[in-house]
């Protein structure tokens, strides 16, 4: 009988002090599930302001207000607050912003309940930074310079500012230069000379944007054109006829009168060869120190793509795979300047019929990539199956269609493969990528304008061996530094 009542006394002992544990135990349950609850409302309030931020594009007169508040259910509150740059340093722009901004900082505070804001313990709170992307990923922009035969070379100018007034007259200057850790002269871009060419087909001065041109400052010239007539700046206006130029096969940029065929004007300087002219509408074909334009890699392919049959250089983002002076008898073909034309309709030598598109590598299908056109029989593209730096891809006759026996005229192409390495890739049969020569590197092997030729190498998943890729490859997130406050 003492050891019953014994026992049933240290279970009750025991009983009293296992109370206060299960107590701190449901009270901590509780404390997670609320925690849990805020950073789920707080996430809820970043993704309903990145969606409302990136729905306004490029137009700033369309975003967010700065304070957002979510329903019953979601229960977020949202502050943004607008930088921009603005003589040189990063500003609060204010609310609505006074120009169009560069980065976005949100705070977005979640709450776990109706009146949880009321405690702080209920409530959890988000920061980032969302960075606007007014041109194109991948049009970091560069300088547009004439083919003139001495140096130093002429660039297409703003002036002394980055935004000039509506109706300002394009110059072209002497492209910027400095030195470089030895002293010696290199030429480089200044934010005067910097332009990007996208997919409109407009000529865009980069970073141009204010609130009077929310898309940035284009060369414009008056319709109906009139030989003689001054380029300048106007606020640009996307794809009309006035602000669309083509490079086409002379390396001129072309006009158009009405937005769909190329008519028989083009960009010129005037006086030729001069620095301080300015540009007017004038004749088309040669003439390297006044109509002959050498636009650097980063300015962009304007409107080539996949669509118009053409191939592009992700690194050398302005370079298309080109049939060598329209010539199908030459040791090598080149990765040249993209062409363009208002209706898509580019010259043969560029436009190529592409294999089937593999998103892995099991669904590859070995196919021809060919092309032809006048004074052309119909040409494959032919690897040398040598990644020796000496051989080059040229073209040979092939038929439209049919069985290829010529292992030497099978590619396989990539899109997204899920895989970063091996993903926008063209290989041979070998398994060798298509690769332009690299125009970094001290005496590329180029063809007589610089341009680079195209060969095959080992696959590296380097920007270089990647074609046709999505110009946001290498930065498709817009949003960073993101923590809990």
């Amino acid at each position: 009988m003492p050891l019953a009542m014994l026992l049933t006394t240290v279970v009750m002992t025991l009983g009293v002090v296992m109370v206060p544990v299960v107590v701190r135990q449901t009270h901590s349950t509780a404390t997670v599930a609320i925690r849990s609850s805020a950073i789920e409302a707080s996430q809820s309030g970043m993704d309903a302001a990145l969606g409302q931020l990136r729905a306004a594009g490029n137009d700033f007169r369309k975003l967010p207000p700065c304070e957002l508040d979510g329903g019953a259910d979601d229960r977020y509150h949202v502050t943004i607050k607008y930088y921009g740059m603005v003589a040189g340093a990063t500003k609060d722009l204010g609310c609505p912003p006074s120009d169009v901004p560069v980065t976005a900082q949100l705070t977005v505070t979640g709450t776990s309940g109706p009146n949880a804001g009321q405690d702080e313990k209920n409530t959890r709170t988000l920061q980032a930074t969302y960075t606007f992307r007014t041109t194109n990923e991948n049009i970091s922009g560069g300088n547009i310079r004439l083919d003139q035969p001495t140096s130093p070379y002429l660039c297409m100018d703003a002036g002394s500012t980055r935004k000039p007034a509506a109706g300002a007259a394009v110059t072209m200057e002497e492209c910027y230069r400095t030195r470089d850790s030895t002293g010696k002269l290199v030429y480089t871009v200044s934010s005067d000379q910097r332009f990007a060419y996208n997919e409109s087909l407009n000529i865009k001065l980069v970073k141009s944007e204010s609130p009077a041109a929310p898309d940035g400052m284009c060369l414009d010239a008056p319709m109906p054109r009139t030989s003689g007539d001054t380029v300048v700046f106007k606020p640009c206006l996307g794809r009309v006829a006035r602000q669309q130029w083509s490079l086409d096969n002379s390396s001129n940029f072309r006009s158009t009168s009405d937005g769909v065929n190329l008519d028989s004007f083009c960009l010129n300087l005037s006086p030729a060869g001069t620095a301080g002219g300015k540009l007017v509408i004038g004749g088309c074909g040669g003439t390297a120190n006044q109509r002959i334009f050498r636009p650097q890699a980063a300015v962009g392919a304007g409107m080539a793509s996949s669509a118009t049959g053409q191939l592009i250089n992700f690194k050398q983002f302005s370079r298309c795979l080109d049939v060598t002076n329209h010539d199908v008898n030459m040791s090598y073909m080149i990765v040249w300047f993209c062409k363009q034309a208002p209706n898509g309709d580019v010259s043969w030598n560029q436009r190529w019929t592409l294999p089937p598109l593999a998103v892995g590598q099991a669904a590859a299908t070995a196919e021809r990539i060919r092309t032809t056109g006048t004074s052309s029989p119909g040409v494959c593209l032919r690897s040398p199956r040598t990644t020796l730096a000496t051989e080059h891809v040229r073209v040979t006759a092939c038929p439209a269609t049919g069985v290829l026996t010529d292992e030497s005229l099978k590619w396989r192409m990539y899109g997204d493969t899920g895989v970063y390495a091996t993903s926008y890739t063209v290989l041979d049969v070998d398994g060798n990528c298509l690769t332009p020569t690299d125009l970094t590197v001290s005496s590329p092997d180029t063809h007589g304008d610089g341009t680079a030729k195209a060969k095959v190498a080992r696959c590296d998943g380097s920007l270089l061996q990647k074609w046709n890729a999505p110009a946001n490859l290498t930065n498709p997130n817009t949003l960073s530094n993101t923590v809990e406050k």
